[in-house]
């Protein structure tokens, strides 16, 4: 199985980041029984100014990764990974070394929608309703 975790610095004892498609490298483990071995990718979409997360995800891609350990995917991104059956699930915050082995366990939460990292909603409301002030201004001016 060949898992990819979001890394400040990278390596088997680095923290999973929080952020996907702006993260600085990727930890990529290649685990058969054991950790066959371990890859250390820089994240180059990190500095793009747009897109950061789909050229991410297409790296990813391309080195033929199946599982993706991180904290938050953006809409398109998942999209991505998606299409590829790429799954990702959160493990932010853990070594990498114990993301890899709470995956194996099943002790991760799958991402199933991505997020947007800012705090909005994707709906909209259904409501037709009419706002109708009732102000009574008590105004003193005069006509002239």
């Amino acid at each position: 199985m060949r898992i990819a975790a979001t890394t400040l610095k990278g390596g088997i004892d680095d923290i999973v980041t929080p952020q996907f498609g702006r993260t600085a490298t990727f930890t990529i483990v290649d685990y058969d029984g054991g950790v066959k071995n371990v890859e250390v990718v820089e994240n180059r979409a990190a500095s793009q100014s747009s897109g950061a997360g789909i050229a991410a995800a297409q790296m990813l891609v391309d080195k033929k990764v199946e599982v993706l350990l991180t904290g938050h995917v953006g809409p398109k991104a998942m999209n991505v990974l998606r299409a590829a059956g790429i799954r990702a699930f959160v493990a932010e915050g853990l070594r990498v070394r114990d993301a890899v082995e709470k995956l194996l366990k099943g002790e991760l939460e799958e991402i199933t929608a991505p997020s947007s990292g800012m705090g909005k909603g994707m709906g909209r409301g259904m409501g037709g309703g009419r706002g109708r002030g009732m102000g009574g201004g008590m105004g003193g001016g005069r006509w002239r």
